[in-house]
């Protein structure tokens, strides 16, 4: 009896030394954070301009805005939202657009869910990745899963950026791009169209031209239950001072298409002028699609780190 109390009173105290272990890893991380979270904010100064606009287009076949807009700042949703600009100092910025799939009952419905979703579930401090994605979709599902909303469906593009690094989600063909300082861009994220499934395949060949069909989406968050396997992209890569990140919906990419964008591009404009040029050469061309567009600027005043 005398030998299991004090194997159990030396459990009881390797247990004990245990939590005292990891209570004192605990205060390490957290202080670690929060000597990040400084550095970040007093030391490297992060600056972000952000530029927006938002348009209806001229297509009356489909009189409600199907696009949403989330700036950083406030979720819009209207037919014309003029060339705005602003500037933070906050070392996190996140932006996302959503486009309402036409085809489907309520588009306008669900980009709007999903935006709205996203930005409180980042505003709770949620991670950037496909977790809450899984989230979001399933809040678009409580909404409008049911009677005529069911099947309601939209597109994502979003982006997280924090110190030097930006992080990509999206489903669909919503776009992000990032501009270097010498005017390079890259595609980051990846549509999801049936031309692209079948590369992926082996059954189309990269590069070559193809029926308009095979353009059309092969995957986007739909409000219902059982739609559960979309398909989603994640990208991180670094984001550095001088450099841009343009997130647009369709009605952008696909009006003025990838030349005339980069053309059109001066790294001596503004965020805020730069889509006002974007949005102007939509309009001439036609405007056959709701837009938006987000161009976020990356500038760290204090260049002697």
């Amino acid at each position: 009896m005398g030998c299991m109390i004090i194997e159990t009173v030396f459990h009881g105290i390797i247990i004990s030394l245990r939590h005292i272990t990891m209570r004192i890893r605990v205060t390490w991380v957290q202080s670690d954070l929060f000597q990040l979270a400084k550095v970040v904010r007093e030391k490297h100064k992060v600056s972000y301009t952000v530029g927006f606009t938002q348009h209806h287009g001229k297509n009356k076949q489909f009189p409600k805005q199907q696009d949403c807009l989330w700036n950083g700042q406030e979720i819009f949703q209207k037919n014309d939202v003029p060339p705005s600009g602003y500037v933070t100092r906050r070392p996190l910025l996140s932006v996302a657009v959503a486009d309402g799939v036409g085809m489907s009952p309520f588009s306008e419905k669900a980009s709007r869910a999903v935006l709205t979703s996203l930005v409180t579930e980042l505003g709770k401090g949620a991670d950037f990745d496909r977790h809450v994605l899984r989230r979001v979709h399933g809040h678009l599902c409580d909404v409008l899963a049911k009677g005529k909303t069911f099947g309601s469906a939209t597109t994502l593009a979003a982006v997280q950026c924090l110190a030097k690094c930006c992080t990509v989600l999206n489903v669909g063909d919503s776009r992000v791009y990032q501009i270097s300082e010498s005017s390079q861009w890259i595609q980051l994220s990846h549509d999801h169209t049936l031309i692209n499934s079948m590369i992926a395949r082996g059954e189309a060949e990269s590069g070559k031209e193809y029926a308009s069909f095979y353009y059309s989406l092969d995957s986007c968050l739909v409000a219902d239950d059982e739609e559960t396997e979309f398909q989603f992209h994640k990208r991180d890569t670094l984001f550095l001072p001088g450099e841009s990140l343009l997130v647009c919906t369709d009605g952008v990419h696909d009006t003025l298409g990838d030349a005339r964008l980069q053309n059109l591009y001066a790294v001596t404009h503004s965020p805020q002028a730069q889509v006002e040029v974007w949005r102007n050469a939509i309009l001439s061309a036609g405007a056959p699609d709701n837009f938006s567009m987000i161009l976020v600027h990356y500038d760290m005043p204090n260049h002697d780190q």
